[in-house]
């Protein structure tokens, strides 16, 4: 029961840290695979939420280069790019900055949620740009 708990705490602090809307996508962002990380320790959760930040970087980044490739306006997405990673990285550090263990667990979703809307986000624009 303490276990669905932290699970259901680190949805609810992913959605509040990153203040996102809500997207049509956003589903993908909870899947089966998500459910899993709720399973085992502290460092067990933290570890699989880390892997899948880390399978959602990796879509992120093709969304990325899929979008500035042979694009004219693609300086603008680099600078807003590295904008975003800057206030990911800086929002997700202050989630993690709280008292106990928790806080290890609130800054991995926030960096998982963040990540994944982010990479959503390209992979929306990439599609408009017909893709």
């Amino acid at each position: 029961m303490q276990r669905r708990r932290l699970l259901q705490a680190m949805t609810v602090v992913g959605v509040i840290a990153c203040g996102l809307p809500a997207h049509a996508a956003d589903d993908a962002r909870y899947g089966d695979e998500y459910q899993t990380c709720g399973k085992g320790s502290t460092v067990d959760i933290e570890q699989c939420v880390g892997k899948l930040t880390k399978a959602w970087d990796q879509r992120l980044n093709a969304a990325y280069q899929k979008l500035i490739k042979n694009n004219p306006k693609g300086y603008k997405l680099r600078i807003a790019q590295r904008l975003w990673v800057q206030f990911r990285n800086a929002n997700c550090r202050y989630y993690g900055a709280g008292e106990g263990t928790i806080r290890r667990l609130e800054f991995a979703e926030c960096m998982r949620s963040s990540t994944a809307h982010r990479a959503l986000e390209l992979e929306d624009l990439a599609k408009g740009e017909g893709g």
